[in-house]
C-alpha cells in the first residue's frame, strides 16, 4: 500500500484529467482531500467538492503554493457533491478549523490520510461507489515506472 501523502505520490488536477482523457473545460464531479505546500511547509488538510479538478488546481496553486490531491472521489452529478459536502460538514464539525483569516470552511484538523479514511467511510455509508482517481493515477504511474 502506498502512503498517499508521501512526497513521491503527489497528484495534481492535471494528472487526474490526463488520466481520464478529459479536456480542461470538461466536468468531473467529485469530492476531494488535499493540501497546499509552500517551501515544504504543509497547510492544513482541505476537504471539499468540485466539478473540475484542474480548476481546483489553478485556484489553490497560487502565490508560490503547490496544491496536491490526496484523494479525488468521482461522483455522478453536481447535486451529489453538494449532498456529500453537507453530510461531511455535519459529521466533521468538531474537526473543522473555525478561526481562519479568509473565512475558509474546508480546513480540518485531520491528517490527509485520516481525512481520506473518514471521507471513504462517509461515501460508503451514503451508498456511493468509492472510485479514487488519485489511486488510479498513482497505479498508472507505478506501472509506467516498472515498464
Amino acid at each position: 500500500m502506498i502512503l498517499k501523502s508521501s512526497k513521491n505520490s503527489m497528484v495534481t488536477g492535471h494528472d487526474i484529467y490526463h488520466h481520464l482523457g478529459l479536456r480542461s473545460t470538461d466536468d468531473c464531479y467529485g469530492v476531494y482531500v488535499g493540501f497546499q505546500e509552500i517551501n515544504e511547509q504543509l497547510a492544513p488538510t482541505k476537504v471539499g467538492r468540485s466539478k473540475n479538478a484542474q480548476a481546483i488546481q489553478r485556484g489553490r496553486a497560487q502565490g508560490g503554493a503547490n496544491w496536491w490531491f490526496v484523494a479525488y472521489y468521482e461522483l455522478p452529478t453536481n447535486a451529489d457533491t453538494h449532498l456529500v459536502e453537507r453530510e461531511w460538514k455535519q459529521q466533521m464539525q468538531s474537526q473543522r478549523i473555525k478561526q481562519t483569516t479568509q473565512r475558509q470552511t474546508e480546513l480540518y484538523y485531520l491528517s490527509p490520510d485520516d481525512a481520506v479514511d473518514e471521507l471513504e467511510a462517509l461515501l460508503i455509508s451514503m451508498g456511493y461507489e468509492v472510485r479514487d482517481l488519485v489511486d488510479e493515477v498513482l497505479e498508472d504511474q507505478l506501472h509506467e515506472q516498472l515498464d
